[in-house]
């Protein structure tokens, strides 16, 4: 079994290993992040701060994603601690295809069920039929889509939903 470990005091290499993968998806005609909104300025504020997660396979940083617990921008219908809300999941192209989501996930829902949270939601861009389809492979339901503005640009996402 491979260790994989989580660390959320390494905003660096989190702010690293995002600016990759969005290079590599704007290198291959996928942008989904303009990279240079990707910056500490705009990805670190009191709902992400000790929340930018940093998954490490063997000692070797592999991905990144968020798991706030209040998200006025993307989730402000929604009560603080009533679900745990990803973001930002980045995968290192020389992990893809390890199904490295799946425990990141786990990993997601342990920290939601050690606060008494019993569901996690995310948002993708409403565009990307592969993407959505993957979250829903891995048990998410889809809610409703919504136009969101951020770091100037618009997103039409598609919400989804797990319960557990």
């Amino acid at each position: 079994m491979t260790p994989y470990t989580f660390r959320n005091d390494t905003p660096d290499e989190f702010l690293s290993i995002l600016r990759e993968v969005g290079q590599w998806l704007v290198d291959n005609g996928q942008e989904l992040w303009a990279i240079d909104t990707l910056t500490e300025a705009n990805l670190v504020d009191d709902y992400t701060r000790n929340n930018l997660w940093v998954m490490y396979v063997a000692d070797v940083p592999a991905a990144t994603f968020t798991l706030q617990w209040k998200d006025p921008l993307y989730y402000g219908d929604v009560p603080e601690n009533t679900a745990g809300f990803i973001h930002k999941v980045a995968i290192r192209r020389q992990f893809g295809g390890q199904n490295l989501f799946a425990p990141i996930l786990d990993f997601c829902q342990e920290q939601c069920r050690e606060r008494g949270i019993h569901e996690i939601q995310l948002e993708t861009d409403a565009t990307r039929p592969k993407l959505m389809q993957f979250y829903e492979r891995n048990g998410f339901t889809p809610t409703h889509q919504r136009t969101i503005h951020e770091f100037g640009q618009t997103f039409q996402c598609q919400y989804y939903q797990l319960r557990f």
